[in-house]
């Protein structure tokens, strides 16, 4: 296990998310996506992309929206392997780093653990990359239209009857159209529960869909420990690794010796007025499957890394931080709770994992960030109900 799970002890539920249908509305899934997860987790028949085409207009510097809509495979462009590395939090993945033993922290190949490792994903490419003209690069984004469809494809398929189900994404934009607050609307009337990030923009308030009361928001707090030792000493590669070979930062079971651990990340969203945030979860340093550049340039998990270590290959595993990688930790905490009763509905999920979370008050941290020490304060508008509990939350379900 890992120091996240740790923290919000999914672990210890007695449950695993089996039998939950979680739709995943992302980049999609790297090329290489059978290297870290077990195929019978991935609902690849099920898997699709949607896509809006966007056109350079030259005058605003910016594309522009044609309406025209196209469907496309799950299978992730070139841009952004972002959704591999949510669906990694949800069902864990392999791992092996050529890098730890060259280090001098010898470690074989290991499975890390998901918050609901038996959950089926559904992958749906809702965010995808669009090429600059006259430039090699390519930036990645996803329209109203495209999420809105991917929403409803997911719904539709819940109606079919591949439920329980929930939709989450770690994505979101400055305001809430209407074509995507109906396709929610409309997932949540039909049973669906829909669980999104708040966003990174710190003070400036959270992003949609997040935002929107009906779904179940997520912040990003992060752990006051993070790249330090036993002794306290910074920059001990191995800090976020939790298991019987390295349990050296355990976080303490006792909740007011926990609570004095968690920070709020300075990037997570702040709630301002008419925005409700209403959780938060682990979202900095998470370690995941992340295929480097260019491309898809990557090194199966097996592999002996040679590739690596010499540097003809960027890595393939990386910590990324945002609210992006708190969304999933409560989505498969709520895969856990379907598990344990399919009927519950968003309103019973929100009020379940807001009543047993761990409050988290207005304060300031010190901790080590990964190359400096830094100071970090928030007020009540970051940190919602407070960190979610696992155990707590599913002990609540009826």
């Amino acid at each position: 296990t890992t120091w996240d799970i740790d923290m919000i002890n999914s672990n210890e539920t007695g449950f695993t998310g089996e039998g939950v249908y979680i739709a995943v509305l992302d980049t999609g899934l790297a090329p290489n996506w059978k290297d870290y997860f077990p195929q019978d987790q991935i609902a690849a028949e099920l898997g699709k992309g949607f896509k809006e085409i966007c056109v350079w207009d030259k005058k605003v510097g910016d594309f522009v929206e044609t309406g025209k809509m196209v469907e496309t495979t799950f299978i992730g462009d070139l841009g952004s392997t972002h959704g591999t590395h949510v669906t990694s939090t949800i069902l864990g993945y392999n791992y092996y780093a050529p890098a730890d033993a060259l280090s001098g922290y010898p470690l074989p190949a290991i499975h890390i653990q998901g918050i609901a490792p038996d959950a089926i994903i559904i992958p749906i490419k809702v965010l995808a990359d669009y090429q600059v003209p006259g430039s090699s690069g390519k930036v990645v984004f996803g329209t109203s239209d495209a999420v809105a469809a991917g929403i409803n494809y997911a719904t539709d398929l819940y109606l079919a009857g591949y439920s329980p189900m929930v939709i989450t994404m770690s994505l979101g934009g400055p305001e809430l159209s209407d074509v995507e607050k109906d396709a929610i609307d409309r997932a949540i009337d039909a049973g669906v529960i829909v669980v999104a990030s708040a966003g990174n923009e710190g003070a400036e308030g959270m992003g949609y869909p997040g935002a929107y009361a009906p779904v179940i928001s997520v912040g990003s707090c992060g752990w006051t420990k993070e790249w330090l030792n036993a002794e306290g000493n910074p920059f001990y590669r191995l800090w976020w690794l939790q298991s019987d070979f390295y349990d050296f930062n355990d976080v303490p079971e006792d909740s007011v010796a926990l609570a004095e651990q968690v920070y709020i990340s300075d990037f997570s969203s702040r709630e301002l007025a008419g925005q409700e945030l209403d959780i938060v979860a682990p979202g900095s340093w998470v370690r995941g499957p992340y295929p480097g550049v260019p491309g898809y340039s990557h090194l199966p998990w097996w592999s002996n890394g040679w590739g690596w270590l010499v540097g003809r290959n960027p890595g393939n595993f990386y910590y990324l931080g945002g609210t992006s990688m708190s969304a999933p930790h409560v989505t498969g905490i709520v895969a856990q709770m379907l598990e344990k009763n399919p009927s519950l509905l968003q309103s019973e999920v929100e009020t379940i994992l807001k009543t047993t979370a761990l409050d988290i008050l207005p304060g300031s941290a010190d901790i080590w960030d990964y190359s400096a020490a830094a100071t970090i304060t928030w007020d009540s508008d970051a940190t919602g109900a407070g960190l979610v509990q696992a155990d707590l939350a599913v002990g609540a379900v009826p």
